[in-house]
């Protein structure tokens, strides 16, 4: 299946355009506008939630299901180091996980289906998401109210890794839920030179950074996913004083949602025993921040025949479950859902660097396949379902 090369264009500059203005989590106030803009354009009806998410909503007159569709918008905090033409203008922000793609794309969805009018049987639900970025812009939306009466969404994002031409999409657990811990360490502070007269909390909290890694290897099973790994440790003010705080974060991640209880757990058991042993306190804050993410089987399937009306059926491909995380599981924890895997590297063009990497860029011709995979989906399971309830 082609797309209108008109509507192609359309999308690749909405593309640029938002990647040259990238906005972080949760001030996604210029591409919220730039969407509604678009969206009431081709007579979409559109109302915000979530603070900078917007939500727009396209009915055939005949009553049908209703499916979602969902886009997030924001951007990374880092430079961007690609030397596009229409590179990042605000420093220290850049679309580095291709959420400026996502969101084209939904437009150009958009409008495909906006050509349809009222023949949809059904509704379509255009969910265009803040603050994915920070496991927030979700659930936020879901509280007020974006996927009452809807029956299933979707959801894709591009891949760097992954070859432009090619879709991934496999039933069951594709990316795993996660967790964020921190763990305090007080202790008491002193010269260096006399340490004996203080508590040093900096030696716990590294003996801890090692511990949970034993924690993990050697307390689950290896056939079960698990990964821990601490992102910061800070602790002292000067080189020459006993550090009488320390504390480190970092993250849980899993494809069964039980292993959170147990993961906390454990981490408290050995911060807290490695805290005594060395005569500090320690405070153990664990949060869970989402769920992993799970494909429903039946709209695998469906997702699975529109990828390879799309893209031709030697383009699609299984989705390795990874262990990264995406807030759309909160979507997928309310009502059936599917997420699929867009690839959008081209090693030929230079295109070999991965999400969130500084240079990340996509092969713009990924653009027209996510196009058809939202608006195929769309219409694919409203006539599905559509077509269940006349036999019924």
């Amino acid at each position: 299946m082609d797309l209108d090369s008109r509507v192609l264009e359309w999308v690749v500059e909405l593309r640029r355009d938002f990647h040259r203005h990238p906005e972080p989590s949760l001030h996604e106030e210029r591409t919220a506008a730039r969407v509604e803009q678009e969206l009431r354009a081709l007579g979409i009806e559109t109302r915000r939630a979530a603070g900078t998410g917007v939500a727009g909503v396209l009915g055939g007159a005949a009553p049908g299901p209703t499916v979602a569709l969902r886009a997030d918008m924001d951007a990374l905090q880092q430079n961007e180091r690609t030397g596009l033409s229409f590179a990042s203008e605000n420093p220290g922000l850049m679309h580095a996980c291709g959420h400026d793609a996502h969101t084209a794309a939904l437009l150009g969805a958009a409008r495909v289906l906006a050509a349809q009018g009222a023949s949809l049987p059904g509704r379509v639900v255009l969910l265009f998401q803040p603050a994915e970025e920070l496991a927030l812009g979700a659930k936020a939306m879901i509280d007020e109210g974006v996927l009452d009466g809807v029956d299933a969404a979707f959801a894709l994002h591009v891949f760097g890794p992954i070859p432009c031409g090619l879709v991934a999409v496999s039933p069951g657990p594709v990316l795993a839920g996660a967790d964020e811990f921190k763990v305090t360490f007080r202790g008491k502070g002193g010269h260096a030179a006399m340490p004996h007269t203080a508590v040093d909390s900096i030696g716990p909290a590294c003996q801890t950074v090692l511990a949970l890694q034993t924690v993990a290897a050697k307390e689950f099973d290896a056939k079960d996913p698990l990964v821990i790994s601490v992102g910061q440790i800070h602790g002292g003010t000067r080189f020459n004083v006993v550090a009488d705080e320390t504390w480190l974060d970092g993250t849980a991640r899993y494809y069964r949602p039980e292993l959170a209880a147990e993961v906390e757990t454990r981490l408290r058991r050995v911060a807290e025993a490695t805290a005594a042993a060395y005569r500090t306190a320690a405070e153990v804050d664990y949060r869970v921040m989402v769920p992993p993410t799970v494909n429903d089987p039946a709209l695998t399937a469906l997702a699975r025949d529109v990828a390879r009306a799309s893209a031709g059926d030697r383009s699609v491909i299984p989705m390795d479950p990874v262990m990264g995380s995406e807030d759309f599981a909160f979507f997928g924890a309310r009502v059936p859902s599917v997420y699929v895997a867009v690839g959008a590297g081209n090693p030929e063009k230079g295109l070999v660097h991965p999400n969130h990497h500084p240079q990340f860029d996509i092969d713009e011709s990924c653009l027209g396949t996510a196009v058809l995979l939202y608006a195929g989906f769309a219409r694919r399971y409203l006539a599905s379902r559509r077509s269940r309830a006349d036999e019924g």
